[in-house]
């Protein structure tokens, strides 16, 4: 809701879909600098305190940002303010991930776990783009933006008091973290979610654009929506299935599976069409960020998961930075349909990067024993939220 709120606020008093995914961009792009960093913080000091002092410069940042675009001040300050709000956004979907990892690292149903929070995942992006686009058309441009503002801070708020899911800060006597981007291994995994995120940046302003060149403004949020409920079936089907084949394969093969997926909606000639096309290719999506956040979990040591996790995270909205201006360019020049060149190239990206480094994601079954180099922890969190001893 944040990135395409701004997107349409912007554009609304720039006029142009490339200044807007411009902003969001910077916003974008300040998000995936700070949040590495902000993974090891709350690996260090533990959720609640990272989670609330980032709602707080975050909700600065949003009010700077409709205050600068409302008074038409010179255009540097949006994009100040976007990082701003970008920087400080609070990484809520990495803490959960890390608070599941913590209570069922290394058990069976990890995979599941990670399969129903992605499924999760797509039911907001379903209702999130269908509510910021309805807001825009219906009440205000700003309208959007608002709202993302106020259910950011009931559900980071929300997250910080549960305490005990916290994995809790790292202990003063642990020896200090790797880098683990150091490793080909992550590396690797970070470069495939890159290009994936490309794809989603892409297609957000692309499917919005197609609707209104449509004359039905108020549809892209239900394009948006069905691509979010293909991936969020597929990703229940997946969670609920009893995996055999090695990890690395079936990353591999969700990865080519995807490679198709993206470029699907280049076959759209109009909304009727669309449609079952957004959700074909959103049935790639969860599928492979599930494997991806399992393979992450696999070759990060424990004291390290919540940085791990967030480093998908900054690739994730560090794509969407190159995705969404790169598709609003592409809009502004020839039309919607030129935008949607953006996920299928993203799309091939990421299957082209996974061919490349496949040697360096190692070929273990997400169930089994951790490959060399990474620890598991010898029991869960307890109830309490207290860490295990191994970690």
């Amino acid at each position: 809701m944040h990135a395409l709120g701004t997107v349409l606020f912007v554009q609304d008093r720039s006029g142009s879909y490339a200044v807007g995914g411009a902003v969001a961009a910077a916003g974008a792009l300040s998000e995936a600098v700070c949040v590495p960093r902000v993974g090891r913080a709350l690996d260090r000091f533990g959720q609640a305190r990272v989670l609330l002092a980032g709602l707080a410069g975050h909700l600065l940042g949003v009010a700077a940002l409709l205050a600068t675009v409302w008074a038409g001040t010179p255009r540097p300050l949006w994009f100040l303010a976007a990082m701003v709000a970008g920087g400080c956004l609070p990484p809520v979907g990495t803490c959960v991930r890390a608070r599941w990892s913590a209570l069922l690292g290394g058990g069976a149903l990890l995979p599941a776990a990670l399969a129903l929070e992605a499924a999760i995942d797509e039911l907001v992006f379903i209702l999130g783009p269908t509510l910021v686009t309805a807001l825009v058309a219906l009440v205000d441009p700003a309208a959007g933006l608002l709202a993302s503002a106020v259910l950011l801070g009931v559900g980071a708020m929300g997250l910080a008091l549960q305490h005990g899911t916290d994995p809790g800060p790292r202990p003063a006597s642990a020896a200090p973290p790797e880098r683990i981007m150091r490793r080909p291994d992550t590396r690797t995994l970070v470069a495939i979610v890159f290009a994936i995120g490309i794809g989603f940046g892409g297609i957000d302003v692309a499917m919005v654009a197609f609707a209104r060149e449509q004359g039905l403004a108020a549809i892209g949020g239900l394009l948006l929506g069905m691509f979010a409920a293909g991936s969020g079936i597929s990703g229940l089907i997946t969670g609920a299935r009893t995996h055999d084949r090695p990890l690395r394969a079936r990353l591999l093969r969700s990865i080519a599976l995807l490679t198709v997926g993206l470029a699907l909606p280049l076959a759209g000639v109009g909304v009727a069409a669309m449609i079952p096309l957004s959700v074909l290719a959103g049935a790639t999506v969860a599928p492979t960020m599930i494997d991806a956040n399992a393979m992450m979990e696999r070759i990060v040591p424990p004291h390290a998961r919540t940085e791990g996790f967030a480093w998908l995270t900054m690739a994730v909205v560090g794509g969407l930075a190159v995705g969404s201006p790169l598709a609003g360019r592409l809009i502004d020049t020839g039309g919607a349909r030129l935008g949607y060149l953006v996920p299928a190239g993203a799309g091939l990206l990421a299957g082209l990067t996974a061919l490349l480094g496949r040697r360096y994601l190692p070929d273990v079954d997400a169930r089994g024993p951790a490959p060399a180099g990474v620890q598991r922890p010898a029991s869960a969190v307890d109830t309490t939220g207290a860490a295990a001893p191994a970690d």
